[in-house]
C-alpha cells in the first residue's frame, strides 16, 4: 500500500510538505500542491481519513440542513445547483459532507445535537424554516454556519442582489410599455418573499406607477401550482394586468399554464417574467424571460466563507450578508405593447 512516505520519496518533498499540501495548508504554493496531488493520483494514494481525524482531532465533515416546502428534495431546480457547486468546492478542500436530519432512527434531537453527535465542523443551511428554534439554536452555537437566502444572526448569508434584480425586471417591463404590472410573490414573511415583494413595490413607485392591492397575489411556497392558482385569481379581475412579475420561475411557469388554460396567449395577451433562471424555464414554450441567479457563485462563496470560518477558529461568529449579482435573461414570454 502506498504511504505518505512513498509520496515524499517520489516527489522529492518532505513528508511535512506532502502532508500540508494534502491538508490544504496556505503556506504551500499552488505549484507544489498540484504536483503532489498529481503524483498521488498517479500512484493511487488515498489519505486515511480516520487516521487523519484521530491525529488532528478534526472530522473534516460539513453538515447540510436542507428542507423545502415543495417536496422536490434534491431535485429542487435552484438549490440543487448551489449544492452541486458547494459540494465540489468543499470536497476539493478536503472535506466530506453529511446531510443532517431532525431524527436519525431512534435518536431524536435538534440540528445542534446531531451536529455535535456527528462532530461536523460547520453547517450549510438551505431552504429551512429559519424562524424555527432549532435553526436559531444552531446559529447561536459555536459551530460555523452559512445560510442561503436568509438573514440569521451569527451566520454568513449568501443571497442574490434582490433589490437591484427586481428593479431591473420592472424597469424592463416599463420600457416595453407596461403600466399595469402584477406581482405573484412568495411567502411575504420569508426573507426572499418579503424582500422581493417590497422591492417590487419600491420599483413601481420609482417609475411613478401605483401599487394596486388587487395586483398583489401570494404564491406562498414558490411552487408551480401556487403560480397557477395565483394567476387564475388575477385573470378573474375585471381590469387585468398586462404583465406579471413572479418571485420565482416555478411560479411563472404555473402562471403561463393558467393563461394558456384560459385560452389566452403569452406574451400577446399577458407578459410574464420570472426569477431564478432555472433550466426548465428555457425549455418551455414560450421561453421564459427571467432574472437569472448565479448559483455557481453562490455555491462557491458559501463553501469559501464556511471553510474560512472553520479554519479560523479564533474568529468570532458575526452576521454578514454577501449579495451576488444577477442577470436579466430576455426570452419569449414578454412583449412590447403600445
Amino acid at each position: 500500500m502506498v504511504t505518505i512516505k512513498d509520496i515524499s520519496k517520489i516527489s522529492g518533498f518532505s513528508v511535512t510538505t506532502v502532508s500540508k499540501a494534502l491538508n490544504n495548508y496556505t503556506d504551500i504554493s499552488n505549484a507544489t500542491r498540484d504536483k503532489i496531488i498529481s503524483i498521488c493520483e498517479e500512484v493511487g494514494y488515498v489519505p486515511n481519513s480516520s487516521a487523519r481525524s484521530l491525529k488532528t482531532h478534526r472530522s473534516y465533515t460539513i453538515g447540510i440542513v436542507f428542507e423545502e416546502e415543495t417536496n422536490q428534495g434534491l431535485q429542487h431546480p435552484l438549490f440543487s445547483k448551489i449544492l452541486e457547486r458547494f459540494k465540489s468546492d468543499v470536497e476539493a478542500a478536503g472535506y466530506d459532507i453529511m446531510f443532517l436530519a431532525r431524527s436519525m432512527g431512534k435518536q431524536n434531537g435538534s440540528y445542534l445535537q446531531h451536529s455535535k453527535r456527528k462532530q461536523v465542523e460547520g453547517v450549510l443551511v438551505l431552504c429551512a424554516d429559519f424562524n424555527s428554534s432549532e435553526i436559531l439554536e444552531l446559529a447561536a452555537s459555536d459551530i460555523p454556519t452559512t445560510v442561503i437566502d436568509f438573514a440569521v444572526e451569527n451566520t454568513i448569508n449568501i443571497t442574490s442582489q434582490n433589490d437591484q434584480a427586481v428593479k431591473t425586471a420592472i424597469d424592463y417591463l416599463v420600457d416595453l410599455g407596461h403600466k399595469k404590472i402584477a406581482h405573484i410573490y412568495g411567502d411575504r414573511y420569508s426573507f426572499i418573499g418579503g424582500q422581493r415583494k417590497r422591492s417590487f413595490e419600491e420599483a413601481l413607485k420609482a417609475q411613478g406607477l401605483p401599487v394596486e392591492e388587487s395586483y398583489l397575489v401570494s404564491g406562498e411556497f414558490f411552487s408551480r401550482q401556487e403560480g397557477y392558482d395565483a394567476m387564475n385569481e388575477l385573470l378573474r379581475l375585471e381590469d387585468r394586468p398586462s404583465a406579471v412579475f413572479c418571485a420565482s420561475d416555478m411560479l411563472a411557469i404555473g402562471a403561463i399554464q393558467a393563461i394558456k388554460d384560459a385560452s389566452m396567449r403569452v406574451p400577446e395577451d399577458i407578459s410574464v417574467i420570472g426569477f431564478d433562471g432555472i433550466d426548465l424555464g428555457q425549455l418551455i414554450t414560450p421561453r421564459l424571460t427571467t432574472i437569472k441567479q448565479d448559483t455557481e457563485e453562490m455555491g462557491l462563496l458559501a463553501a469559501k466563507h464556511l471553510i474560512e470560518l472553520i479554519e479560523n477558529k479564533d474568529r468570532p461568529k458575526s452576521f454578514e450578508t454577501i449579495n451576488v449579482p444577477t442577470a436579466l435573461i430576455v426570452g419569449e414570454s414578454t412583449k412590447k405593447i403600445n
